[in-house]
């Protein structure tokens, strides 16, 4: 388990929106982990006519560099882009997931990294307050920072949806293990892919790349085999961004939008690794259905407060490591 708080920081950051077409609740929490890693967009009405609604929950790992970037230039670069423009949503989300990469190698994203690496410093230096100590090699891994790139070590997952109002489309893009569930006709259905090391079709790549795998991890490193960052696993210049060991490269999956179509859960694996997807989907249609959300006195992100508070570790002598993770995760409904 990654190192963890004496008590968990229970504190969340939630929001709520909605538009003519969907409402919207999110929420992230810190919980156990010294630092909160997650970030999240939720930008709805975007594009020209307002047809696109943009969602993504980015887990980082290592630091909370990446995630942050990332969602710093997702949007803008997603509805810039010129496929985007012209209505190929699908190929507009492959070339900007690749793109964030590509950002982050310019000067510029370097010296942004860098400004957002101050933040993670002055942040670590809370842990004092929580009974932790500052990492003794803090300065050699400054050091080694200033001598690599910046996130040679620290990457994030992306887990992306985008509804098209005008032509009635979804578009879930993912690279890495958050996940996105569409709850349809009273089922739940995975839109998403975790994107593990042990996965076939991961494997071949990370062992064609050079890479290896053991115990279910990267270089016995790594338990995710796709995301932003982590340029240490992206160094060999005879292989496509596709094929490095680690991949920003995003599956995607599009699905026609009906009246059958009730809600949307993203989610970091924080979440999916406490409950299944059915499980989830149960607790939101409970609340949904509850009196307090139908009197107006429970949002949708109150709905997530709720889940988190239900499935965060209670204490340190929790027999599993689930429960210990950052929590981030929105909802989305659509109105009928």
């Amino acid at each position: 388990m990654d190192e963890i708080l004496n008590f968990p920081i229970k504190n969340k950051e939630s929001n709520d929106g909605e538009n003519s077409f969907i409402s919207f609740g999110s929420c992230s929490m810190q919980g156990w982990r010294v630092l909160m890693e997650d970030t999240l967009i939720t930008d709805i009405s975007q594009g020209e006519n307002n047809q696109y609604n943009i969602f993504g929950v980015f887990d980082g790992h290592g630091g909370f560099e990446v995630s942050e970037f990332v969602k710093r230039h997702f949007t803008n670069e997603l509805i810039s882009n010129n496929n985007f423009k012209s209505g190929n949503i699908k190929l507009s989300l492959k070339e900007t997931f690749l793109k964030m990469d590509s950002l982050m190698l310019e000067e510029k994203g370097i010296e942004e990294l860098k400004q957002i690496s101050e933040l993670n410093k002055n942040n670590k230096k809370e842990k004092i307050k929580f009974g932790k100590d500052l990492d003794n090699d803090s300065e050699e891994n400054d050091s080694i920072k200033e001598e690599e790139h910046i996130v040679n070590n620290i990457g994030c997952t992306g887990c992306v949806c985008i509804i098209d109002e005008k032509n009635k489309k979804l578009y879930f893009a993912n690279s890495g293990d958050s996940r996105v569930i569409l709850y349809k006709n009273k089922k739940e259905y995975q839109m998403s892919i975790d994107h593990k090391p042990h996965l076939p079709e991961e494997k071949e790549r990370i062992y064609n790349a050079k890479g290896w795998v053991m115990s279910g991890r990267i270089n016995n490193d790594l338990g995710v085999s796709r995301g932003f960052g982590d340029f240490e696993y992206k160094n060999n210049n005879k292989l496509s961004p596709e094929n490095q060991i680690i991949t920003a490269n995003p599956d995607i999956l599009i699905e026609d939008l009906n009246n059958e179509c009730d809600f949307i859960v993203i989610a970091c694996d924080g979440i999916w690794d406490c409950l299944s997807n059915c499980d989830i989907c149960n607790f939101i249609k409970e609340k949904l259905f509850s009196k307090e959300f139908q009197s107006g006195n429970l949002k949708l992100s109150g709905i997530l407060e709720c889940l988190f508070d239900n499935i965060c570790a209670k204490d340190l002598n929790e027999n599993s490591d689930v429960g210990f993770d950052n929590m981030s995760c929105i909802i989305i409904r659509f109105k009928k």
